[in-house]
């Protein structure tokens, strides 16, 4: 008959197994209770950092683990100038929040709006170096314009004072820039990308002003 042996409780390793549970629930627990050290804030021009952060809801810097950056997306995509937001939990507890803002592309004298990339208007406050649309542009022709517009770049868009319509009997899509270095600029929506070459063509016009034909032939007339 084969005798049991009994095994001897271990009380210190009990004490250790409790002691080594009790660091790691602590531990978690002190983990989960640190706050965002920091908030780095990107690529906005048009909102500050104090605005995003009230939007975002994070203005007494939360708990960083718990954190839920799907829910902060979501609440800076309700402002009418936010395209996109990416939002990075980096170490050292820093959150960084990367804003893609829609482009202004300039302001509509008649209702005292703003045209965004969005082709959407909106009043907006505090909006400096965009151009005005002086007079009325039918719909279809003014969305065309700007889903070409919206890809100039924001230094030539800058550089405009005031957009004209200016239709002619064999082009229904014309617009008049004037520039705000004296020059003037004929454009079709179908050329509208031209635009960007600008800053080339005026290097070589040795400083003269006058109208820059880009809607048809790409010549320049000098003014008298």
């Amino acid at each position: 008959m084969k005798k049991r042996v009994r095994r001897k409780f271990n009380f210190g390793k009990f004490i250790l197994f409790i002691l080594i549970i009790f660091i790691i629930y602590f531990g978690m627990k002190y983990l989960f209770s640190i706050k965002i050290k920091n908030i780095i804030i990107v690529n906005n021009n048009y909102y500050s950092d104090e605005e995003i952060i009230e939007k975002a809801g994070i203005e007494n810097y939360p708990e960083f683990i718990t954190l839920s950056r799907k829910k902060i997306k979501n609440k800076l995509s309700t402002l009418d100038l936010i395209e996109d937001v990416e939002i990075k939990k980096e170490f050292g507890f820093i959150l960084r929040i990367t804003i893609k803002e829609k482009k202004i592309l300039y302001h509509i004298r008649s209702n005292n709006e703003y045209k965004v990339s969005d082709n959407k208007n909106y009043s907006l406050d505090n909006v400096t170096g965009v151009p005005t649309l002086i007079n009325y542009v039918p719909e279809e022709v003014e969305k065309k314009f700007v889903n070409k517009f919206k890809d100039i770049d924001s230094n030539i868009i800058n550089m405009i004072s005031e957009i004209e319509y200016n239709k002619t009997s064999y082009d229904s899509e014309r617009f008049l820039l004037y520039m705000n270095d004296g020059n003037e600029v004929y454009i079709t929506s179908k050329r509208t990308n031209l635009l960007n070459k600008y800053l080339e063509i005026v290097t070589k016009l040795d400083n003269k002003k006058g109208i820059l034909y880009l809607d048809s032939g790409n010549y320049f007339e000098i003014k008298k």
